[in-house]
């Protein structure tokens, strides 16, 4: 990873090379006074500000500053959010192993705090062996009160990096759970927790499902053992892949994640500023070559997850079900700058094997289903209020409330190799 000079350093030598000016070329006197009327706007904002300023922070504010202007992806990441971006960018980290969903107000008891839910707990992690379970509300997270009656204090996220630190360190959680009279205290020992970003089982037989959340280190890994699973339980007739709300992540892991499908052609075109161009291509061989898919999209499958849908798609391996992508077309790379903090820049465009930008246009469905909405889906000649998967199959009851899955469900089946043909 690159690694750049604190901006403070910058200025200072900015201001260093105003003194030699005179030395340089027509071309750079213009820029050198420009970093010196920077250094200057610094120094009269410390000396003169109604309020005593912290210079770090107004360097920091600068960077951020000249990044804003960019494009909307680019931006500057102070320490602590820089590094839980690092942490979930590698997918492990120390914490407890749960993740929050933001509380509700309940109508039926306006008097009883929006705690934050307990959305997903890992297993395995500590807060398993602690006996939180999912649904659970978070009261109090070291004593600090979560919400208050009408609004929470914090956004779940917040709460989440309160809860990570490191392995060894002690924290305490207040929680309260259905059927209990009063919140309980659990103290747990944080560990390395893997946050896992593939989700997988059996839909019904011979079709399988296999849900990617974002692209970390281990994703592509993780969909060959998945995969492996399925196919054990004979669940590979016909494949539901859910890219739902995946925000993207690495590249190279949705690269390799379409290779497991592909045998041969182009996966992505990357193109960089100054014209150099990288193909990345499928190699033959892979698990799931075959095996049919129905991939699911939505507003939120954005960058490495449409790279994903676009490959897959454009060579006639997935058939797309659910509304149109988000519609990112661009490949960012992280860069350490020596405070520990990091950039987030921009640095190339990428284009789908069909030689198509995704920037702001994303991937128009095969089917477009909307979500949580009441469809009719017609199976096998017969039509009625639930979703019917064809041949006397059925849907459990999350596809029953899902009519996105359903409708991948019933195309999926339709095109099963198994027995459900």
């Amino acid at each position: 990873m690159l690694r750049a000079s604190h901006f403070a350093a910058f200025a200072i030598g900015a201001i260093a090379a105003t003194a030699l000016s005179a030395l340089a070329v027509p071309s750079d006197v213009a820029r050198f006074r420009t970093f010196d009327a920077f250094a200057q706007s610094l120094s009269l904002v410390e000396q003169n500000y109604v309020d005593q300023v912290d210079e770090q922070a107004l360097l920091r504010d600068a960077t951020r500053g000249m990044l804003h202007n960019l494009d909307v992806h680019s931006t500057y990441l102070p320490p602590n959010r820089y590094q839980r971006v690092r942490q979930d960018t590698e997918g492990e980290f120390g914490g407890v192993g749960i993740v929050l969903a933001p509380g509700m107000i309940d109508d039926a008891r306006p008097s009883v705090p929006p705690y934050p839910i307990v959305d997903e707990v890992v297993a395995g992690s500590p807060a398993d062996a602690a006996g939180v379970l999912a649904e659970d509300r978070v009261v109090a997270i070291d004593g600090a009160p979560t919400a208050e009656v009408g609004h929470e204090l914090r956004d779940a996220s917040s709460w989440e990096a309160k809860l990570r630190g490191a392995s060894g360190t002690r924290v305490a959680i207040r929680v309260v759970r259905v059927g209990w009279h009063d919140p309980k205290t659990l103290t747990i020992v944080r560990a390395q927790v893997k946050q896992p970003s593939v989700h997988a089982k059996v839909l019904q037989p011979h079709v399988g499902y296999l849900q990617i959340t974002r692209f970390a280190e281990a994703t592509a890994a993780d969909v060959v053992a998945a995969l492996a699973d399925l196919k054990k339980h004979d669940a590979l007739g016909a494949l539901v892949l859910d890219l739902r709300g995946d925000p993207g992540g690495i590249v190279d892991q949705a690269v390799a994640v379409a290779d497991l499908f592909l045998d041969d052609g182009t996966i992505v075109t990357i193109r960089g500023r100054k014209g150099e161009v990288e193909t990345q291509n499928a190699h033959a061989g892979g698990p799931g070559v075959g095996v049919p898919v129905v991939a699911l999209v939505d507003q939120g499958t954005a960058s490495a997850s449409e790279i994903l849908a676009a490959a897959l798609h454009d060579h006639g391996r997935a058939k797309l079900v659910g509304v149109p992508t988000y519609g990112k077309g661009t490949v960012q790379t992280f860069y350490d700058l020596a405070d520990g903090s990091g950039l987030k820049l921009t640095t190339a465009r990428y284009f789908t094997p069909a030689g198509k930008s995704l920037e702001s246009k994303g991937i128009v469905p095969d089917l477009r289903v909307e979500a949580f909405t009441p469809v009719e889906i017609v199976a096998g000649g017969g039509s009625g209020g639930g979703a019917q998967a064809g041949s006397g199959a059925t849907i459990d009851d999350e596809g029953a409330d899902d009519p996105q899955l359903a409708a991948a469900v019933q195309l999926a089946t339709a095109t099963s190799r198994g027995g459900n043909k």
